[in-house]
């Protein structure tokens, strides 16, 4: 029987923010993500010890920016920091299977990060929403570390068969397979939820359905091009034109969301 659910939080609970920032990062240097992740994920957060608190984030700039040839007055680290956590934003509905699991069973963040994370909480409230704090750097370990599988358990005073863990990242969730813990590698919120709801963890709903934004204006494209075109030369009317159809598209949503009694939302 499950009684504890544990969430990553970069691409489940919250958007891929380091991701998206490596990927500028590798925009900047001309080189391949492929590198600058290597670099910036694997050499520095993993074993250089960024995540664990080892080292710190002056030190992750200094060796990012000078491996990856860029001029560190070139480029606004602050400018950078703040893109990063806007594309970590905790994801609405993310929060609300969250809230709704929690009235009965205690929920956890497992999650490799920085004390950028503490930042993240400060703007966004995300720690009030768990039971449990299992942050890489506040403990010490990673998920690339088998022990800390132990160590959630040992702390939640649970064995590891009662535990679900939640992670968008393959090598994670078979390191705690191992260690008898139920996994789920995170794919998107439909297949999270039809397993949660085989496990018995959510009840199937009878209300609305939740499909990606892009599955629900498929069959409508050409409707909403015609509804969004512009045809005006004029700035003015242009602009005119430019809200009148931003009413028009919120109208046609909502219409869509009431005629087929579903939840859109962006699993981005």
């Amino acid at each position: 029987m499950i009684k504890a659910i544990l969430f990553d939080y970069g691409g489940v609970y919250g958007g891929e923010g380091f991701s998206a920032l490596l990927k500028k990062l590798a925009g900047i240097s001309g080189k391949s993500f492929s590198a600058v992740f290597e670099l910036g994920f694997k050499q520095i957060c993993i074993k250089d010890g960024f995540v664990t608190g080892k080292v710190t984030e002056d030190y992750f700039w200094e060796k990012i920016l000078s491996e990856l040839e860029i001029p560190r007055g070139s480029v606004n680290i602050d400018e950078l920091r703040e893109y990063m956590y806007e594309m970590f934003r905790p994801r609405d509905y993310m929060v609300k299977l969250v809230d709704s699991l929690r009235a009965r069973y205690k929920v956890g963040l497992l999650s490799d990060q920085t004390s950028w994370l503490d930042e993240l909480d400060r703007r966004y409230d995300i720690y009030s929403h768990f039971d449990y704090l299992f942050i890489s750097f506040k403990i010490g370990m990673s998920k690339h570390d088998p022990e800390i599988y132990d160590y959630v358990c040992k702390e939640m005073n649970l064995r590891p068969k009662n535990v679900f863990f939640i992670d968008d990242n393959e090598e994670n969730i078979a390191l705690a397979r191992q260690k008898g813990i139920v996994g789920h590698v995170y794919g998107d919120f439909e297949r999270l939820a039809k397993e949660l709801r085989k496990l018995g963890l959510i009840e199937n709903s009878s209300g609305k359905r939740k499909i990606p934004l892009e599955e629900a204006f498929k069959p409508y494209v050409r409707d909403l091009e015609h509804a969004l075109e512009l045809r005006h030369p004029s700035p003015t009317l242009y602009l005119d034109g430019i809200h009148y159809r931003l009413r028009l598209l919120k109208k046609f949503i909502r219409r869509i969301q009431e005629r087929y009694n579903f939840e859109i939302f962006d699993d981005s």
